[in-house]
C-alpha cells in the first residue's frame, strides 16, 4: 500500500461555466465526474488537474468523436 500524504486534495464540485462548459467537458483529452448534489468535476488528462474555472482557450482542444487522422 502506498503511503498517504498528510493532506488529501479537496474536490470542489461546481457547475462549469464559459470555456470549461463549452469545450473542456466535451474534449477528447478530458473527463468529467458528477457529484452527489449535481456538481461536476472536469479534469484535463493533459495536465492531470481540475480544469481552471476561468480558462479562455486551449491549444490542445479536440472534440470527442472527431475523425481520427489517417
Amino acid at each position: 500500500m502506498l503511503p498517504r500524504t498528510p493532506h488529501e486534495p479537496k474536490i470542489i464540485w461546481s457547475m462549469p461555466k464559459g470555456y470549461a462548459a463549452s469545450h473542456c467537458m466535451g474534449c477528447k483529452a478530458g473527463w468529467t465526474r458528477t457529484g452527489p448534489a449535481g456538481g461536476v468535476l472536469t479534469v484535463c488528462l493533459l495536465d492531470r488537474e481540475q480544469v481552471l474555472p476561468d480558462m479562455a482557450s486551449c491549444d490542445r482542444y479536440e472534440p470527442r468523436g472527431a475523425a481520427e487522422p489517417t
